[in-house]
């Protein structure tokens, strides 16, 4: 285990989906007095928005619900980010895949897990894909942040238990 715990959350090009768990988690962990504990960043699969802003509809959905996006700066996930990640956040199963073959070992590849597992609501129906916003509307970008803040509650439960066993995994 890394201390503190550090968990990166993973979307195609770092702009919708991974800032949206990157800044709701930091400010939930923050509330639940984690915020020392829990290292938090995100990144995409591809490159092609390194050094962007996250989406403006993405700020404009985060600031509708009370929260700061507009310091995001994306990056590109690198297999030696493994390194010091304890936990791995893929928001869909074709992003866990891509993750899964840029894992060297079978401890990083278990390090690898989708962000809606941590929602129970999620797991109860299966659908443990976080919907896409990109090509969407208003609505889509409310969709995924609704589905982004109900995993990312579950994950605060999760640290903090991970927390008090001292086990990352």
């Amino acid at each position: 285990m890394t201390s503190p715990l550090h968990v990166t959350f993973v979307c195609s090009g770092n702009i919708c989906r991974s800032p949206m768990g990157d800044v709701v988690l930091r400010d939930l962990l923050a509330e639940a007095g984690l915020a020392g504990q829990v290292t938090v960043d995100s990144a995409g699969t591809g490159s092609w928005h390194v050094g962007d802003g996250a989406d403006p509809r993405t700020v404009q959905t985060l600031a509708r619900h009370g929260y700061d996006g507009s310091r995001h700066v994306a990056q590109q996930f690198l297999p030696g980010w493994f390194d010091g990640r304890d936990l791995v956040l893929a928001a869909d199963s074709g992003h866990r895949r891509t993750l899964a073959g840029l894992a060297r070992t079978d401890d990083e590849r278990a390090r690898i897990r989708l962000l809606r597992e941590f929602d129970p609501a999620a797991v109860a129906s299966g659908d443990l894909e976080t919907d896409d916003p990109w090509y969407g509307d208003t609505e889509d970008f409310e969709r995924c942040y609704r589905e982004v803040e109900a995993a990312c509650r579950g994950l605060v439960v999760d640290l903090r238990a991970r927390l008090a066993q001292g086990d990352p995994s």
